[in-house]
């Protein structure tokens, strides 16, 4: 064969060999003798081996990972687990070794391994002091069954990785997190960011500074963000460490972590050589912050080093170790910070075209090199999960003995906050259960501390609490005109919080003699054994009202975090009754608990000027001890939350009596509330329980769990409420099954008798959702006010006329804008431009879209189109893809007094008019296929009025659009 001898000191650009050294180039083959070959190209930080793949041709290999472990060491696997999972072993082949002995893929004795997914399987289970070993490898056929090697170039995914945190929240709630995926970068993601100058922003204004250019990108790119820039210049990583181990407090990670972030943000490019920081302690105490932080189950971010001109040579070598350390130890969080911005004719120094002139800082162009490397690693980080069908958490107060606490069933759903029901230290471990059956390993574990009690606890400090509302039902109790009045407070109401509602007896009678409610809600809906009662009549001689002690002139605003419900009606008490007054009895008190029990009440009252003074006192004590308030408010006045009568310290006790009359020199007094707060445990009760769910599907199943040694001899199963009637089958039995759901929310309910006649009752809020097939949908309806939630809905409000309104979908962060308020874009008529009741419906939900849709709607009064005329804009789309639109108009015709044609009419991006009859429309739409946004992302709709012929009026209750 024909061979070529060249002796040169460089072939190509990346071939590098020692002067003088013969490099023979042959037709198929490089021969080095003597001498070292040195590929320079982008793979240059990547360790890695040339493979042979047995075809003649030899390629770069990434190398795997290597690790080994005893079972039960801390952040890996325990006696007794048989699955370990890391994602950074994903997409190599994998070798394991047990005490020294290479275990073969086996299910009966060896291992089960996915490459793909990083998971190893051990049978049998793991013992105590188990010694593994285990090493990832790419391009190598480790396989025992000859299945294809294998040779692809390794791309290491996030994958679920699971690291438990808890954190404790102001309102006697705790959150637990377990993991992060797309939804925790995309969904009001909470970020912080600690450092130094470059993150500080030194020496540059906005727009030019790195965290501007985070604040800008989260704002485009996510909805609702909150950033958090705690970096000071001249930081090195000391002054992040803890407060007691130097740390400032105001800029280190436990100010970080106070937060409660989403992910944290960590840039320290060059400070600590000067500090005299050696770069292993630098690695320790990032290693610390990151430890911190993944306690809490919050992933960290680290930027590399950077380089720095002003530095000598052998403090540019400790930033280039700090940078190549930082790659190693955290492969999918590192944020590249040194290689874009060097200068590869002196790599220690910043390429000058990135340099702010100091030889230390990064001008605007340097810093968006950072920002961009740190959302590549957001965008690779924060993925759907996948393959897992649902989370198991574990709880335990010793961190032995586990027992199941929750279960998400939602996989893109990784952390949940709960009601803290007691103050001890508690711990938590999640596990995934995936969709093969088998399950991950669990988490690392979670500590929740222990919280102290207060002195004077207040209601952020109470153990539990149950809020009793007295009034009226608004269906069959009646006001003094005889009509249905009284207003039941929304149990959950706005801020989560149940609400036991008392009609007193009920019908028309109302609070009479021997009124009770029994087995009262705790605020997080916990049953308890508490009844109210009262005794004797609180009306009197007084009044011929059918309903009794029921006054309707409360407030019509909220009181604190009592409800506007829950303050508007009330049971009243008239002087008339006798001198002793009545008692309010609560019953099923914990003698060990201490209860703070508060009375109050209000009543709006300009025509007279007398008080109306309600007087309460404990038992058979004096009533020279009794405690007063008045409870009359002028019209015009503020509510107060404090002026109340309150009984503090109440224990000891299993019942209390709490006697009640009107106070000298008033005719009446008034009770809207009862508010309880409890210091104590929640006594265990047998329980049914349901959880809420979600689905995309017309059928279901349900099923109830008895808890707590409930004994279950019989059930049965009913619909509370729903936008129509649900089929329940299998109805007295434990798990009932549901067909004929449509969009919106039900909720089912299961009684189940004890063997001793007791009935416990429980109830699941289920969501349907419509189902987009995997696309990106908006679906829009419009309406006056905020009407009831569609789920999978995005209501957009327009309260009156001559508004602007811009409203985005946190969904699909598409935003709808009426471009304008002027008369020009949108004309109303009586003041309005928006209807939430003279739509109309199918009330069974069987339309095309939901009734609720169908009810509401935006119109335009008289204004006919023009060219350019657009008032209605979709904003936020992909310029490059097509679209599908929906548009829907209903008008009811019983409402319809002018007798005149009611239409939706609508142009879109000024194309031809499309027209829908609106008069009882339940079932027809108009769709436009491939609707192409403009280069902006910007679809335009025009709702105008057209001829005489179709009204005056162009309505539009909803529209849905998809991405095609």
């Amino acid at each position: 064969m024909f061979k070529q001898v060249l002796y040169i000191p460089l072939l190509l650009a990346g071939i590098a060999t020692v002067a003088q050294s013969p490099l023979r180039v042959e037709r198929d083959s490089v021969k080095i003798t003597n001498a070292e070959l040195v590929l320079r190209n982008n793979t240059k930080d990547v360790t890695g081996y040339l493979y042979n793949t047995g075809d003649g041709k030899t390629m770069f290999r990434k190398m795997g990972r290597q690790m080994q472990f005893l079972a039960g060491t801390s952040g890996y696997p325990a006696a007794g687990d048989s699955v370990y999972q890391d994602a950074t072993l994903a997409n190599y082949t994998i070798k394991v070794l047990r005490n020294g002995l290479l275990q073969y893929r086996s299910n009966s004795n060896g291992v089960k391994i996915d490459d793909a997914a990083g998971k190893i399987t051990f049978y049998p289970a793991l013992q105590n002091n188990d010694h593994i070993y285990i090493e990832a490898l790419g391009g190598m056929d480790l396989t025992l069954d000859g299945s294809s090697v294998n040779t692809g170039n390794p791309i290491i995914p996030q994958g679920l990785q699971l690291r438990a945190g808890v954190f404790e929240n102001a309102d006697k709630t705790y959150t637990l997190r377990w993991t992060s995926n797309a939804k925790t970068l995309y969904l009001q993601p909470k970020v912080a960011g600690i450092g130094s100058s470059t993150l500080a922003g030194y020496g540059l204004d906005a727009p030019d500074r790195l965290g501007d250019k985070i604040s800008l990108w989260l704002g485009n790119n996510t909805a609702g963000s909150s950033w958090n820039n705690l970096a000071v210049a001249g930081y090195t990583s000391k002054d992040v460490l803890p407060a007691t181990q130097g740390g400032v407090v105001g800029h280190n990670i436990e100010t970080a972590l106070g937060l409660n972030p989403d992910f944290i943000f960590v840039s320290l490019p060059s400070n600590d050589p000067a500090a005299n920081i050696s770069v292993n302690q630098s690695i320790a105490n990032l290693k610390n912050i990151d430890n911190l932080a993944q306690a809490r189950g919050i992933p960290v971010f680290f930027e590399t080093t950077q380089p720095r001109t002003s530095y000598t040579a052998p403090q540019q070598d400790m930033l280039r170790q700090l940078a190549d350390s930082i790659r190693t130890i955290w492969p999918n969080r590192f944020v590249e910070g040194y290689n874009d911005v060097a200068d590869p004719a002196a790599t220690g120094n910043i390429l000058s075209k990135y340099d702010k002139g100091d030889g230390i800082h990064l001008n605007s162009a340097g810093n968006q090199l950072i920002a961009a490397r740190l959302f590549d690693k957001w965008m690779e980080f924060f993925q759907s999960v996948r393959g897992v069908k649902r989370y198991v958490i574990d709880s335990s107060l010793d961190k032995t003995s586990w027992s199941q606490f929750a279960v998400e069933q939602d996989a893109n759903i990784v952390k949940r906050s709960f009601i803290r029901y007691n103050q001890a230290k508690q711990y938590f471990r999640v596990k995934a259960e995936l969709q093969d059956g088998s399950y991950s390993p669990f988490s690392s574990i979670a500590v929740l501390d222990e919280k102290t009690t207060p002195t004077n606890p207040g209601v952020d400090d109470y153990n539990y609490r149950l809020l009793v509302d007295l009034g009226g039902d608004g269906l069959i109790t009646l006001n003094g005109s005889g009509k249905a009045d009284g207003k039941p407070t929304p149990s959950p109401d706005g801020s989560g919080k149940y609400w036991n509602n008392w009609y007193g007896i009920g019908d028309v009678t109302g609070f009479a003699d021997k009124s009770s409610i029994a087995a009262l809600k705790t605020t997080t809906n916990a049953a308890t054994k508490m009844s109210m009662q009262i005794i004797g009549l609180p009306q009197g001689t007084f009044g011929s009202s059918a309903t009794k002690s029921i006054n309707y002139n409360g407030f019509n605003v909220p009181v604190g975090d009592y409800p506007m419900e829950a303050v508007y009606d009330n049971m009243f008490l008239h002087s008339s009754i006798n001198p002793n007054g009545i008692t309010l009895r609560i019953k099923g008190l914990v003698k060990t608990n201490t209860y703070y029990i508060k009375l109050w009440g209000a009543r709006l009252d300009d025509a007279s000027t007398t008080p109306r003074i309600l007087q309460a006192k404990l038992g058979d004590a004096a009533w020279e001890t009794a405690l007063s308030a008045d409870m009359r408010y002028a019209t015009t006045a503020t509510p107060d939350y404090n002026r109340a009568i309150t009984f503090n310290q109440v224990k000891g006790l299993d019942s209390v009596d709490i006697v009640l009359r009107v106070g000298a020199g008033s005719t009446f007094a008034h009770l809207s509330l009862v508010d309880i707060g409890v210091m104590g445990t929640l006594p265990i009760l047998p329980q049914l329980k349901l959880t809420d769910t979600t689905t995309l599907l017309s059928t279901m199943q349900l099923t109830a769990v008895p808890v707590n040694n409930a004994q279950i001899t019989s059930y049965q199963w009913s619909q509370v409420s729903g936008p129509n009637t649900a089929t329940i089958s299998n109805g007295n039995t434990a798990s009932a099954s549901f067909s004929g759901l449509t969009n919106g929310t039900f909720v089912f309910k299961v009684t189940g008798t004890t063997a001793e006649g007791e009935a416990l009752i429980a109830q699941s809020t289920v969501k349907v959702f419509p189902n987009n097939n995997g696309k990106k949908t908006l679906r829009a309806h419009f309406s006056k006010t905020a009407v009831t939630p569609i789920p999978g809905w995005f209501n957009v409000t327009y309260p009156t006329g001559g508004l602007h309104i811009v409203a985005t979908d946190p969904s699909t962060n598409w935003t709808i804008d009426n471009v304008s308020g002027a008369t020009t874009y949108w004309s109303v008529l009586g003041g309005n431009q928006a209807s939430d009741v003279d739509g109309t419906s199918t009330n069974n939900n069987s339309g095309v879209i939901p009734d609720i849709a169908l009810k509401s709607f935006w119109f335009n009064y008289s204004l006919r189109y023009t060219p350019g005329m657009d008032n209605l804009l979709l904003k936020g789309l992909n310029p490059s893809k097509t679209y599908t639109l929906k548009l829907y108009a209903a008008r009811n015709s019983a409402t319809n007094t002018d007798g005149k044609a009611k239409y939706g009419v609508w142009r879109i991006n000024g194309g031809s008019e499309q027209l829908l009859n609106a008069l009882d429309n339940t079932s027809n739409e108009i769709v436009i296929t491939n609707v192409t946004p403009d280069a902006n992302g910007i679809i335009r709709l025009s709702v105008h009025s057209t001829t005489t012929t179709y009204g005056d009026f162009s309505i539009l209750n909803a529209l849905i659009l998809q991405e095609n």
